[in-house]
């Protein structure tokens, strides 16, 4: 496809609808780790579990993110769909470790077939002009499921027979997407692309891309960001319940309004402003969420770490996935922004993994003061950046 130039359009739309809906059915696991314990599995298995549905997505990302083509994307998001749903249902009979890591397993896969066929389809067509607008509106689609999701389901939930079906539930909302799949791949037949065919990537070069400093550093810093937050995001129902609070919900719905309105009301900022300071940014302000979230003793101390969270998230990753885009050759735009999508598979599957060592090591604040220890390596990993003058797409602020 080609360049568009306008942000805007039924292709730009949908694609966020659709990866909306994938990230719906990550965050619908949210209460995993207390579903687990429910139905018997060893403590030892749960953080794992929890996060190796990671495995093959990366494990994907790794092996085959050159050769999703523009052309290959459709069908390889409509596979992931399908494949989705199905495991939706696998819950409802999945007992035991081995099912479960089958089922994680294949849930991984689906994810790397919808996000990177989503995101192959994006950046073909996304104006280098407004790559900072247009990912802090791709990262709303993104994020927002980690905030509403929790919401919903601690009022539903508690009518269902057991968590599972919850899961089940939530993958029956991808039936509209893969109609919008559909849509997207009408609109790619249709469309008269007369540009010359790319030549084949190999994974030596993808590779060997990876390697070079300036992009290894931004794969890191997204990686960091993400074991801190969903190291929260997974242990937090176990979190409020060891506080006496019953529902946490509330908690991230605070972080999605802040997250919102930075997102949604200052998003022509991510082209303006130098990237890499509003990275050091978003880690300082969550380093302080955390230390605060540590030290509360009440449900408003609780609320008031959610909301500096908020504001931290709130300029994260349209940051990091605008940097990402600005500093990498044309030819290596898509794969390095599929890159990014592992660097997040990588945080979720050691986020909930390191935090439930943490939390079963040094209890719930040593797992909060862990996740801010790791933000402020993220500070320090941006200093090298600003050292190697990575600090591109915008004016100084």
């Amino acid at each position: 496809m080609p360049t568009q130039r306008t942000l805007f359009s039924l292709d730009f739309v949908c694609t966020c609808l659709v990866m909306f809906l994938t990230y719906c059915n990550i965050t619908v696991f949210y209460n995993l780790y207390p579903y687990l314990e429910q139905i018997g599995i060893d403590a030892r298995w749960r953080g794992f579990l929890i996060g190796s549905s990671s495995l093959a997505t990366m494990a994907l990302f790794l092996s085959a993110s050159p050769f999703l083509t523009v052309a290959r994307a459709v069908p390889c998001a409509t596979a992931g769909a399908l494949t989705l749903m199905g495991c939706g249902f696998a819950y409802l009979v999945a007992g035991d470790v081995a099912t479960l890591l089958a089922v994680r397993l294949l849930h991984g896969a689906a994810i790397y077939l919808l996000s990177a066929s989503c995101m192959t389809l994006m950046v073909s067509r996304l104006p280098p002009q407004h790559s900072g607008q247009a990912f802090s509106l791709y990262s709303v689609a993104l994020l927002l499921p980690y905030s509403l999701v929790p919401a919903v389901c601690d009022l539903v939930v508690p009518h269902l027979p057991s968590a599972a079906y919850g899961y089940r539930d939530m993958a029956l909302l991808l039936v509209p997407g893969l109609a919008m799949i559909w849509l997207l791949g009408r609109r790619r037949r249709a469309a008269a692309d007369q540009a010359a065919p790319a030549r084949p990537m190999s994974l030596g070069e993808m590779y060997k891309n990876a390697g070079q400093p300036a992009i290894a550093l931004v794969l890191a810093l997204n990686a960091i960001y993400i074991v801190a937050f969903s190291s929260l995001f997974f242990m937090a129902k176990g979190l409020f319940q060891s506080r006496g609070h019953a529902d946490v919900g509330l908690y991230f719905t605070i972080q999605m309004c802040c997250m919102m309105a930075i997102r949604l009301g200052a998003n022509r900022l991510f082209d303006r402003v130098r990237k890499v300071r509003l990275i050091r940014l978003s880690f300082l302000l969550s380093a302080a969420s955390f230390l605060l979230a540590a030290r509360a003793t009440t449900l408003a101390g609780l609320y008031g770490s959610s909301l500096v969270m908020g504001i931290g998230m709130g300029v994260s990753s349209p940051a990091l996935y605008g940097l990402m885009f600005d500093i990498s050759p044309a030819r290596f735009k898509t794969v390095n922004s599929n890159l990014m999508m592992l660097s997040l598979q990588i945080g979720n599957f050691l986020g909930p993994f390191l935090g439930a060592a943490a939390m079963h090591s040094f209890g719930y604040a040593g797992m909060l003061e862990a996740d801010a220890v790791w933000c402020l390596g993220g500070v320090a990993l941006c200093s090298v950046l600003t050292s190697r003058k990575v600090d591109v797409g915008g004016m100084a602020a």
